[in-house]
Order: structure tokens, then C-alpha cells, then sequence
């Protein structure tokens, strides 16, 4: 017992200012400004959370759409942009897909313009996607980036037209692609 006291300077469980054993200084400003500091990590463990789910709910809603939509050929899982996909197909098993016949912008943007746009392209195939009943995805030949060049159609219309009616994409077959930026 005297070794404790001695090393920590109180014996145990008579402590009547615990402040002063544990050798903190009190807050000059009063205890409320403890409370403010346990709030803003409240709102700041909220806004991750609901950050988290905008980023993570759309890719788990690509995957579980595949639980009510039929496919034939290739299973998109996962849109990465307007123009290119994740999917699972029966021979080739998983791969990444850019779809055919249309271009939309790129994420990796080079202006915040074309951004805005890839954004909105995306989550437009996206509910295009989340909210077919058929999506036919028809694998073709492979590109300079090994992507599965791939015609899709969605509820009987092609991909393409349907991002190009929207304003989102425009035509595309092949060589140099045009800035989004002006």
C-alpha cells in the first residue's frame, strides 16, 4: 500500500478532487465546451456515415439489381461511367465492358464541367439499369485496354439511344474523341 501511494500520490478510492489526481488541467471556459467537442464528433461520425452510403449505396444497388433483372449473354454488376461496366460473363467469367456506339465524359475530368456531366451519365445508366426489367449485354471483340467491347440493350432499346435522348452521351465510332470541356 505504501508503494502505491507513494508511486501514485493518493490512496486508492479516497480521491476528493479527481481533476487534480489525474493532473488535468480544468477547461477555464466551463464544461460545455467539452460538450460542444462531443457534438461536432457526433456530426462529423454522421456526415462519414451518410458520405459512406452515397458512395457504397450505388455500387451495392448495381449488384443486388441483378436479383430482379433478367440478363442474357454478360451480367452488369457494377457501372463504373456512362460508357463502361463490370460484368460477369459465362465464358470469360469477370471483366470490364465498354459499351458500344456511344461516348460519354470520363471521371478522371479534365474540366468541371465535363465532371458534372460523367456524374450525371453515370447515374443515368445507373437507373436505366436498376430499373430494367431485361438488359442484354452481347459481348463483342476486345480493345487496346482490354475491355470487352459490348453492345447492350436495355428493355429493348439500345443503350446508347437512351443516353444520347437524355443529353448525357453522343455518338461514337471510333478514332479521336471531342472535348467535353467546351
Amino acid at each position: 500500500m505504501g508503494l502505491r501511494r507513494k508511486f501514485f500520490g493518493f490512496k486508492a478510492k479516497s480521491r476528493k478532487n479527481t481533476i487534480r489526481d489525474k493532473a488535468v488541467i480544468p477547461n477555464p471556459r466551463g464544461p460545455a465546451q467539452f460538450r460542444t467537442a462531443r457534438r461536432c464528433g457526433v456530426l462529423r461520425t454522421l456526415a462519414a456515415l451518410i458520405f459512406g452510403g452515397l458512395l457504397v449505396g450505388p455500387v451495392a444497388l448495381d449488384a443486388a439489381s441483378l436479383l430482379w433483372r433478367e440478363s442474357a449473354g454478360c451480367k452488369v454488376w457494377l457501372v463504373i461511367d456512362g460508357d463502361t461496366v463490370k460484368m460477369y460473363c459465362p465464358d470469360e467469367g469477370f471483366v470490364s465492358g465498354r459499351l458500344l456506339r456511344y461516348d460519354t465524359p470520363e471521371m478522371k475530368a479534365r474540366c468541371p464541367k465535363e465532371l458534372a456531366s460523367a456524374v450525371a451519365a453515370t447515374f443515368v445508366l445507373r437507373w436505366h439499369l436498376w430499373t430494367a426489367r431485361d438488359v442484354y449485354a452481347n459481348p463483342r471483340e476486345r480493345d487496346r485496354y482490354d475491355r470487352v467491347l459490348t453492345m447492350m440493350v436495355i428493355d429493348g432499346e439500345q443503350a446508347g439511344r437512351l443516353m444520347v435522348n437524355a443529353g448525357l452521351a453522343r455518338w461514337y465510332s471510333g478514332g479521336p474523341r471531342k472535348s467535353w470541356c467546351n
